[in-house]
């Protein structure tokens, strides 16, 4: 790292995302000036936090003391998203995006038309609810006429956008590099009722897999259910949406393929891969 001063984009990725907190941390030590931030998805979340003045060690301490277990539970018991709703206005107050004292932006995609939408003004948890609305697990937010979802869909490391936020050379965040051979996380089906469902319902869950295994004749126990193939795939796919981005800035890659989308009780774990990537990006200098 050359730069005293910084545009960030930092991309989505779920738990992965919390990485970018250690990326935080290493730049305020290094006395790093970040000038803007724009966000997808997890992203947006970590970037609101910070240019709303939360610091990185406010931020780890943050997140390392969430209940996610209990978070989980409320959020697979509500198909409306309104307690992820009512966490994000608590959490970042009732502030406008362009009322903020460092440049911020979260992105979405406009599931209408596949567009991005890259969100400047207006309510600031309106603006990350969009961002972070993942198909299939949080419902769309209607704005402006717009049905706008997780901006991963087209943008998974806003490059362009934090670009265009301020007269700085842009450092990226990309946590989305797919986990190495044999790393693979725990089926995100599990993580998923993990802690959030009762354990006969479980039990009834595995019972109906086992009947209704896939006869392979050599099928590896590691074997993907197809929920999971998907969300593997989705990961794969944003990965290679985003890798363009590596040619044209700086960025960071913390090596967290193998953390899944939920794993967000590793939270401590993920920060700390983030600060270490940041610290051997400064070492290759």
């Amino acid at each position: 790292m050359t730069k005293n001063r910084v545009s960030l984009a930092l991309g989505g990725g779920a738990a992965k995302g919390l990485a970018h907190v250690g990326v935080l941390r290493g730049l305020q030590e290094d006395g790093i000036e970040v000038a803007a931030v724009a966000g997808t998805s997890m992203g947006s979340i970590v970037g609101a936090l910070f240019a709303g003045g939360m610091n990185p060690m406010e931020m780890e301490a943050f997140f390392a003391a969430v209940d996610w277990a209990r978070l989980g539970r409320i959020m697979v018991r509500s198909v409306g998203g309104t307690p992820f709703d009512d966490l994000l206005r608590e959490t970042l107050g009732e502030v406008a995006i362009e009322r903020m004292d460092l440049p911020f932006a979260a992105v979405c995609c406009n599931l209408d038309t596949g567009e991005e939408v890259v969100v400047r003004t207006g309510d600031l948890a309106d603006a990350v609810r969009a961002s972070s609305a993942i198909p299939g697990i949080l419902p769309p937010l209607i704005s402006e006429g717009r049905t706008l979802v997780d901006g991963a869909m087209v943008t998974p490391v806003p490059v362009i956008p934090a670009g265009l936020l301020a007269e700085a050379p842009v450092l990226a965040v990309n946590v989305l590099r797919p986990p190495k051979p044999g790393q693979a996380s725990k089926p995100v089906v599990h993580r998923l009722l993990e802690g959030s469902a009762p354990a006969q319902v479980l039990e009834r869950i595995d019972e109906i897999l086992r009947r209704h295994r896939i006869r392979l004749r050599s099928r590896r126990a590691d074997f993907p259910n197809r929920f999971e193939a998907l969300m593997r795939s989705f990961h794969i796919m944003q990965y290679n949406l985003s890798k363009p981005c590596d040619r044209e800035v700086q960025a960071i890659e913390p090596e967290v393929g193998s953390v899944g989308w939920f794993d967000f009780h590793r939270a401590t774990e993920i920060m700390a891969e983030g600060y270490r990537a940041y610290r051997e990006s400064t070492d290759r200098g």
